[in-house]
This record gives C-alpha cells, structure tokens and sequence, in this order.
C-alpha cells in the first residue's frame, strides 16, 4: 500500500493511499458475495444462485462503490496506523482514481486538539487584599431584614419597591393580542420584569381600581411586536408593602444561627459572613488571572473542525434553552439583536477559551500524575452521605450510572487546587500541602453562603425523602 502524508494546518491532515491490484481484487469479490445475496434469480432460492449469473444482474457501479466501501476502512486504519495519527472526527474521503488496477483515495484527517505547556508553575500573581466596609455590612443586614419582611396590605397609593396585584389584557389597535393578559398577577414595580414604562405607569395606583397602561414595544423585540404601540387595560385588586422586621435581638434569635443570639453577635456574624464572601472572591479573581496566565504561555494546536463541533453543540444547548422558555431561535435574535453570523462569532470565542482550559487541565493532570484513587472516590461517597444523612449504599446507587463525571469533577478539584498551590505567594507562605488525598464535598470555595433566614416554631428537621432528593438533584 503507498500512501503520503501532508498537513494542511493546525491538526488537520491528508493521507493519500491507493489500493492495489490484488487487494482491489479482494475488495471486488467481497462486495460481490455481499450483493448476491439478495439477488433473487427463478429457479433459485434467493442468495443461492451461481455468482456469475447474479453478476450479470448486479448494476456494475453498484458493484464498484461496494467494493470501494468494502477496501476505504481497512485503508484507512492502515494509513492511520503508518503514520501514527489519532482522529478526532470521521474523515473525509475522496476517491481521485480508479481503473481495473486499483483506486487512489484522500482522506482528510482531523486529529484530537494538542498543547504543549509553557510555565505554569511560580506564576505568583498577588491576591488581591480586601477589607468589608460598613456600607457592605450594613447592605447584608439589610438584605437580611428585606429577606424577612411580610407582605401586608397597603392602603393608599402604589409606589416604587410595593407589590401590585392586578388583571391585564393587551391590546393592539384594538385587537387583543396573544400572550398579552394575565390574571391576579403580582408585579413589584421598579423591578423591570415589564416592558420600559409599564411599571411607571402604574405608580399611584390604588385598590380596586382601573388604569389603562400606554407604551410602544421595542424595536428589539418579538417581530409581530417589535415598535409597535399597546394598551394595557389593567384591573389593581390590591396593593402590598414590604413590612420589614426591627433589628432587635428577640428577631435575630428567630434566626437561629448557631452561637447568635443578639444583635451585638449578628453584626458580628453577618461582617464575618461579608469578609468570607469578599476572600472568596479574590481567591477566584487571582485563580482565573493565574489560569488566564498559563493558557497564554501555552501553545495549542485545535482544527477549526474541532472548535466548530464545539460551536455546533452549544448553539444545540442554548436553542434548547430557548425553546424551553417558550421562544423560538428567530425571536430571541429578534429581542437580542444578534445576527447569526454575531452569535457564530461569540460562540466560536468561548468554545477554543473552553476547549483551550480543558486542555490545559488535563495535560497538567497528565504530567503531576493527578489521579484519583477508589480511597478517595469511596471518601466523597462517605461524605455525601455524611452531608444528606444518608447511607453510603443509598448514594452509591445514585451515582451509580454517573461516576465517571464524578471521577471527573474530583480530578478538576485536584487540579485546581494544584494550580492553586504552586502559583500563589500565600500558598508558599504558609507551606501548603501541594494536593491533599481526602476529596471533600464541601471543597468548591466560590460558593456562597445562603443568608439567613428566621425560622418558626414548626420548623423540624429534613425528612430522609428529602434529603434523598436533594443528593439526587445534585447527582444530576
């Protein structure tokens, strides 16, 4: 067999390779047993007539292009196996010759994205030192009480930040139009969930009254839509107000924190609660400048091939996520603006910075030999279980089908934390442990702290069902 190899760019190549006379022989002689068989001759059973008569019915192109498919896949692996090559794709086949001798085929090979590392240990890119200001303080607090407040009844008129709960129809000249009417719903003005004027239109309202809302759609809009005038006919049943709670300590015990029990200790707590918060993300900003730094010292080889099977897959992903929310691919361009050419563009962006991180990931898991070991994988199941309350057999089988993602998402905790400690001064510092065995299931350092929330007397513990839910939805 001769073949040649060319590369054509970055990790795209062509093989040419041709078949000789004997193998072609082969090839012919395979295709044509294939085909006999569902020759149906009179006087035979179907497939069990002579070969040369079932040739004489064989359509002799037919019989040429099965006996070309009969001899690419074998010339194929071959060619790939000369010239070392892994694809990452199908080929792309062309067949440039072909007499009774043989046929010339060219297959254009795209093999799997590579990267070779540059520096990426000692980066030391300083963290960035943050202090919780009293403002941010006291915005948490308040964030606190507004998450507490009670919705009362409010007499009088409507204004920024109240509840209005009312019925609408909308109407194009004249006509009611679809998706334009709802009924006892709650809008809080000022929270921009309408269309710009709608919300100001309706301060001032009261109770059990009507008002008629005037505004243009914008020209960014769903097309039947877009720039055109409507009114609203709106029907206000009742306007509430958020009732906050007083910051005294009889409230903060309802919020049960551990060790909290006046406001002294809250203010404490919550200034503790915003400084976590603040470190947690500087330790993110430093983590993503420090990862940005060792993408660009390395060098990457990706065929456009490649980044647009990514493009392909995610355009499939947000489509989905359009159509779930009740749009089409068509209106969604029409309220963002984008062109399909602009959308192509920003996911070609963010699929080679996608593919770029995931290549560095695992070249520096392959070269520090970061693995994880059936210890460390039985140690997260324990904890999990630790976590939900729940047997670690019970967890075990609802991660059953899914553990090669969970093997995946530990390896990336131990690869993130590596690059952590080998490229910040603090880490050296303060001689961190380069990578710890235990794989904890708590160990995601961006996530943030829920608030707190006052509990009520029949507040009890999880049920066993819903704990199981939730390691479930995780699971997912």
């Amino acid at each position: 067999m001769e073949t040649k190899l060319t590369k054509k760019e970055t990790s795209l190549y062509e093989i040419e390779a041709k078949v000789e006379k004997e193998k072609w022989k082969e090839a012919q002689d395979k295709a044509l047993k294939k085909l006999a068989q569902k020759v149906t001759i009179k006087g035979f059973r179907q497939g069990k007539a002579p070969i040369e008569l079932a040739r004489e019915r064989i359509n002799p192109s037919e019989l040429i292009n099965a006996a070309i498919n009969e001899a690419l896949p074998k010339l194929y692996n071959e060619a790939l196996r000369e010239h070392k090559l892994v694809p990452y794709t199908q080929p792309k086949v062309n067949v440039t010759a072909l007499d009774d001798n043989g046929f010339t085929a060219v297959f254009e090979v795209v093999t799997a994205p590579e990267v070779t590392l540059g520096q990426y240990k000692d980066i030391n890119i300083p963290l960035e030192k943050t202090v919780a200001t009293e403002k941010e303080i006291q915005d948490e607090i308040d964030h606190v009480l507004e998450d507490n407040a009670d919705l009362v009844i409010k007499e009088g008129a409507a204004e920024k930040g109240d509840t209005v709960v009312f019925d609408f129809k909308g109407y194009i000249d004249g006509k009611e139009f679809d998706g334009g009417s709802a009924n006892n719903y709650s809008l809080v003005l000022g929270s921009n969930q309408f269309i710009p004027g709608f919300e100001d239109q309706l301060v001032g309202v009261t109770s059990e009254s009507k008002k008629d809302v005037i505004v243009t759609f914008p020209e960014q809009y769903v097309k039947d839509l877009a720039g055109k005038e409507a009114k609203f006919v709106c029907m206000i049943h009742e306007i509430k107000t958020k009732q906050k709670p007083e910051l005294n300590d009889e409230f903060v015990s309802t919020l049960n924190l551990k060790d909290v029990t006046n406001v002294e200790e809250f203010k404490a707590y919550e200034t503790k609660q915003v400084q976590t918060r603040l470190d947690n993300q500087a330790r993110q900003d430093q983590f993503n400048k420090i990862l940005a730094k060792i993408i660009e010292n390395a060098k990457f080889e990706i065929a456009d091939e490649v980044v647009n099977q990514e493009v392909k897959a995610m355009k499939e992903n947000t489509i989905n996520q359009i159509t779930s929310n009740g749009l089409t691919y068509e209106q969604y361009k029409e309220i963002t603006g984008l062109t399909d050419e602009k959308i192509e563009e920003n996911f070609k962006a963010d699929a080679r910075k996608r593919l770029e991180q995931y290549l560095v990931f695992q070249k520096i898991a392959q070269v520090e030999n970061l693995v994880v070991s059936r210890q460390e994988l039985e140690n997260y199941y324990n904890q999990l279980a630790t976590n939900y309350g729940m047997k670690v057999e019970e967890i075990k089988k609802i991660y059953k089908n899914d553990e090669g993602r969970v093997i995946s998402t530990l390896v990336e905790n131990k690869i993130v934390r590596f690059i952590s400690a080998n490229n910040t001064q603090e880490a050296k510092e303060e001689k961190v442990e380069e990578v710890k065995e235990e794989a904890k299931a708590d160990e995601k350092p961006a996530a943030k702290k829920p608030r707190a929330k006052k509990t009520t007397t029949s507040t009890t513990k999880k049920s066993t069902k819903s704990t199981k839910k939730e390691a479930t939805e995780e699971a997912k």
